[in-house]
Order: structure tokens, then C-alpha cells, then sequence
């Protein structure tokens, strides 16, 4: 029988408060995040904590940049690759984080897999980002 593991933590426990952002989990099995360039779920991650109950934000280019070490061009590709996926619309001022997709991504590709063949730990990918933003 399987038993929950204990939190490493416990004095660190999470909590929901308002405000409340979410990611949806589906982002992850049905393959979306491992299809998107690093500065694409950079955006995403961002859009997701900035929006409201119906995903939409108004942070403009200059706020968001501001967050991240990307140019305005960076910027551009990583938004036209979230409109081209279907999770967001974008009308030159304001953002909405859409409901992801039916069905699974078509565009997916497999994680990047360690020499054992695992996925690659959060912080390989975080340092992979951060490389990339420098």
C-alpha cells in the first residue's frame, strides 16, 4: 500500500490565498510545456500569475520585460508562439490565458531526458533558462 509522503517542511506547508494564480496541470501531461521554447513558458508562467479569474492581464511589454532578461524581440516570438499553440489571445493591449486545448498537443515534444533517460530535474531547466536570458 502506498502512503503519502511526509512534507520535508512541515512549517512550510503551502496554503491557497487570494490572490490565487494556477497553472493547469494539463499544460504539463498533455505534452504543451515540453513543446514551448523557454522564454515561451517564461511568458506563460507570467500571464498565469497576472491574469484574473478569466485570464486576462494587462501588463504591457515594458512590465513584463522588466521581470525577465529578454529583448522586445524575444518577447514577440515567445507571444506569437503562445497564440500559434492556442493558449493565449493577445490584441495588442491586453492578454488572456485561454482553457487549454482539447485533446492532446499535436505540436509536443518529449522532455529533455537525462543519459539515464529522466527527465531533467527543475533545476537543470531553470539553470537552461536562465543561460539563455543572460
Amino acid at each position: 500500500m502506498n502512503h503519502p509522503a511526509s512534507p520535508l517542511r512541515p512549517d512550510r506547508i503551502r496554503i491557497v490565498q487570494k490572490p490565487f494564480a494556477w497553472i493547469p496541470f494539463r499544460l504539463l501531461t498533455d505534452g504543451h510545456l515540453a513543446s514551448l521554447s523557454d522564454p515561451a513558458k517564461l511568458l506563460y508562467l507570467l500571464l498565469c500569475l497576472a491574469a484574473d479569474r478569466n485570464g486576462l492581464s494587462f501588463y504591457g511589454d515594458k512590465r513584463i520585460l522588466s521581470y525577465f532578461q529578454l529583448d522586445h524581440g524575444q518577447l514577440e516570438l515567445a507571444r506569437s508562439e503562445l497564440i500559434e499553440k492556442d493558449l493565449i489571445a493577445y490584441d495588442g493591449r491586453l492578454y488572456q490565458v485561454l482553457s487549454l486545448p482539447d485533446g492532446p498537443n499535436q505540436h509536443a515534444r518529449s522532455p529533455r531526458r537525462d543519459t539515464a533517460g529522466q527527465p531533467d530535474p527543475l533545476s537543470v531547466i531553470l539553470a537552461r533558462i536562465a543561460k539563455q536570458i543572460e
